[in-house]
């Protein structure tokens, strides 16, 4: 049997931002808006104590240990678990360090604490889309796109299989007409008096990148603007890692400021890391689940 060994890492990563120190701190603090995990808790502050979690399966609990307004912002992680190896990362801390660059601020964020010795580069690619493409994203349009991210004991092809040939066991149910294969592929769900919408495949990479455009939507329930959904995007992008791969799943335009995020969003992280983890890892459709 595989035993999983830790080791003490401290990755760093820095991205330059024409914002000043305070707006990026600002940003930076405004946790539940840009961290790839659900957030719960109070307004980041000294002492702030919060939880980040991703489904049932990833959770931690995370105390602020130094809040200097415009310069740095350090969390500390006080309880953890990953359920699926007990991955436990109790003691690490998250580092936010701003300085002035001429017109710009210098943003350095720091992963000081533990990993498994094989998932180092999972780690640094994680760091890497968390900083370089989620919080920068939000920093400089001040939208954050609904993520979530799984690790999956298959191949990037067989991951990519179950999502386009198999989206009505993971996703749509019986209510999924179309194909979802090839580039230009049209299909519609359609969940009557509920959720209606239409998804073209714009992008397909073969065991890479698949994306959906939503060219047609009306979520019933919805009180303001029911083709919310119009015009967004949903992204799933494929990676290797040892025997596993991840999956980050961007459903681009699905933000907090829309009525929709907080349904959507819980929505979205039941399909991902429930439907279709468990679609592509034991082969059980979503039908299934439950019985």
């Amino acid at each position: 049997m595989k035993t999983n060994k830790y080791k003490e890492v401290r990755y760093t990563v820095e991205i330059v931002i024409a914002k000043s120190q305070t707006a990026v701190f600002n940003y930076v603090a405004d946790l539940s808006k840009w961290w790839p995990e659900e957030f719960e808790g109070p307004a980041i502050n000294v002492d702030t104590e919060f939880v980040l979690k991703t489904g049932d399966g990833h959770y931690s609990k995370n105390k602020v240990i130094e809040y200097v307004p415009g310069k740095k912002l350090t969390w500390l992680t006080t309880e953890s678990l990953r359920k699926s190896d007990n991955f436990d990362w109790t003691g690490t801390k998250m580092i936010f360090e701003l300085a002035r660059d001429e017109d710009s601020t210098m943003l350095r964020f720091t992963y000081d604490g533990v990993v498994f010795e094989d998932e180092y580069g999972r780690l640094v690619q994680i760091c890497d889309f968390t900083i370089n493409e989620i919080l920068n994203n939000y920093i400089n349009t001040g939208k954050h796109d609904f993520t979530a991210t799984i690790e999956i004991l298959k191949s990037p092809k067989n991951v990519f299989e179950a999502i386009t040939r198999d989206v009505a066991k993971w996703w749509g149910g019986n209510d999924l007409r179309g194909e979802s294969l090839n580039l230009n592929d049209e299909f519609i769900i359609d969940h009557p008096g509920a959720h209606y919408s239409k998804q073209r495949l714009v992008e397909v990479i073969p065991n890479k990148k698949i994306v959906w455009l939503v060219t047609d939507s009306t979520l019933n329930w919805l009180k303001v603007d029911q083709h919310e959904w119009t015009n967004t995007k949903m992204i799933f992008e494929l990676s290797a890692e040892g025997d596993k791969t991840i999956l980050h799943f961007t459903h681009e335009g699905l933000v907090p400021e829309k009525e929709c995020y907080s349904m959507c969003s819980q929505g979205w992280n039941t399909v991902i890391e429930d439907y279709l983890f468990n679609l592509v890892t034991y082969n059980r459709p979503r039908f299934l689940l439950n019985t």
